[in-house]
């Protein structure tokens, strides 16, 4: 029995699923919302929110384009940052970490940024490792920068970038990660400001080419006796 090469790489491929891209946008929710396990069914997503000293938060839908809690900086359109060639941006919903104490388990009255400095952590937890291509910020002041932290398997920190200043109010700046094998990420924001357009891509495990490999290994020592 022979097997030819190409044929058996056609097979292969032919197994392997394609790579999804996903941008989590924030749209489609009311101003107010907090976002937890809104994501998780369609994109294995968690997310979660910690003030400073690890004091309860919440990560919230901000609408740009209707603002509330006096946060005119967070208004739409955004002008990009210098060095930005991205143009002007009106991206409708944001995320923000909230500043007031006046929410329900899932609903914050009148969203509002936080303006402490530090401000607290916005953290993304994955089903799958991901990776991670890019992630838009506004309204970071250069006093306000922090960082985000991304995880691997067992915890390890795989890389740290700093949040970039945006210029001041209402202008907005991009930051391109490229990182793999992410499993967790902190967005530890250093005062007010707000973030959107989370782009990351899974690689879906290849379950049939695993069966397929499986399959090779009896046909291989097959060949091998005759």
């Amino acid at each position: 029995m022979r097997f030819e090469k190409p044929a058996v790489l056609l097979a292969l491929m032919l197994c392997v699923n394609p790579v999804a891209a996903s941008v989590l946008d924030f749209e489609g929710f009311p101003a107010g919302t907090i976002i937890d396990n809104e994501y998780f069914a369609s994109f294995g997503v968690m997310v979660s929110a910690m003030g400073v000293g690890n004091a309860p938060d919440a990560a919230v839908v901000f609408d740009s384009n209707n603002v509330t809690g006096g946060d005119s900086d967070l208004a739409a359109p955004f002008d990009p940052a210098p060095g930005n060639p991205f143009g002007q941006l009106s991206p409708g919903n944001l995320l923000i970490l909230h500043e007031t104490n006046n929410c329900s388990a899932d609903f914050c009255p009148d969203p509002d940024d936080q303006g402490a400095r530090p401000a607290g952590t916005i953290r993304f937890d994955f089903l799958t490792a991901v990776f991670i291509n890019s992630l838009d910020f506004f309204d970071i002041e250069g006093a306000e920068t922090g960082d985000v932290v991304l995880y691997g398997a067992g915890g390890s920190v795989l890389d740290t970038f700093a949040i970039p200043t945006t210029g001041g109010d209402n202008q907005w700046q991009r930051l391109a990660i490229n990182v793999g094998d992410v499993l967790a990420m902190d967005i530890n924001m250093g005062g007010s400001g707000a973030i959107d357009n989370l782009d990351f891509t899974v690689v879906p495990v290849p379950g049939a080419l695993l069966l397929m490999l499986g399959a090779l290994g009896p046909l291989g020592l097959m060949r091998r006796r005759r």
